[in-house]
């Protein structure tokens, strides 16, 4: 955490609200997080009993009064000079978003209207759901809040939500953000039941594209059986059982999944073992394991 921490206060765009969270801590990290703040006034600590990242996430935005935001998990850190050029970057044509990358820069820059980036989303190639590389107009945050009941995916929907609301975003080919992999998240964890949140997430997206997006509504459901067909392939592989969560997935998949193949979004195989996941998820468990 403390390079994490270091990181912010080291910037050299230096006009920052710095807002940490003490999600129920049970180490040392509120004694860390109080010994930084006493040589920085620009942290500010809030402490809560242990609630999970959205309510995490929820709870600093409550505190936010700049005109943009920055997401850091506490296990990353960013480059010393990452804000300035953001800032920089969101300056030059007034940006409603600037999206960065990590590790392995890109080899361009790029500049998207609102639908080249809801496309561009939906394919889930060069434009993910993250939170964590967006610096995002503050206003474009108002009344929105991450849904606490979604364990998985709940960074795509509030993603989602705030492309709603974008004029242009810049995609730049630098990478700024240093991402630590964590065997204890959430997305590393033995497969659990919470994973099935998700469909929560792309069945909510999906059903916005089909109302407000028509013209991309191929790829998002193509995107939808994409999504659901790793969520089914973690469950066959760690021999989860075929409950009603892995019927209702499978279904999904047996209806969207032609459209992998017709869109193009994914490669062959995904096309090929999303049919045979959502018509025999024994069989696919076997293949996964072997």
């Amino acid at each position: 955490m403390k390079q994490c921490v270091d990181s912010l206060t080291g910037q050299t765009y230096s006009d920052l609200q710095i807002v940490l969270i003490n999600d129920g801590s049970t180490d040392d990290s509120l004694s860390i997080m109080q010994e930084l703040a006493r040589a920085d006034r620009r942290i500010e600590i809030y402490s809560q009993p242990n609630s999970g990242v959205a309510a995490t996430r929820n709870r600093l935005l409550d505190k936010v009064r700049g005109d943009f935001v920055l997401f850091v998990d506490s296990d990353d850190w960013i480059e010393l000079e990452t804000i300035e050029s953001l800032m920089r970057e969101q300056q030059s044509r007034d940006y409603d978003l600037v999206v960065f990358q990590s590790g392995a820069a890109r080899q361009h820059d790029e500049h998207l209207n609102q639908d080249e980036v809801i496309k561009r989303f939906l394919e889930h190639r060069s434009f993910r759901g993250s939170l964590w590389n967006k610096l995002i107009r503050a206003q474009l945050l108002e009344g929105l809040k991450i849904d606490q009941t979604v364990s998985y995916g709940e960074d795509a929907m509030m993603v989602w939500q705030v492309l709603q609301r974008v004029s242009q975003v810049s995609l730049l080919g630098k990478a700024f953000y240093h991402y630590r992999e964590n065997e204890d998240s959430l997305s590393r964890q033995h497969f659990n039941g919470k994973k099935f949140t998700s469909y929560t997430a792309w069945d909510m997206i999906c059903r916005d594209v089909d109302e407000s997006w028509p013209q991309f509504s191929d790829i998002a459901h193509a995107r939808f059986a994409c999504e659901m067909t790793q969520v089914l392939r973690a469950a066959a592989m760690s021999g989860y059982k075929r409950d009603n969560s892995v019927k209702l997935l499978q279904e999904t998949v047996r209806r969207d999944g032609p459209k992998i193949n017709k869109t193009g979004i994914s490669s062959k195989k995904m096309s090929l073992y999303a049919w045979l996941i959502s018509r025999h998820y024994r069989l696919a468990s076997l293949i996964t394991n072997h």
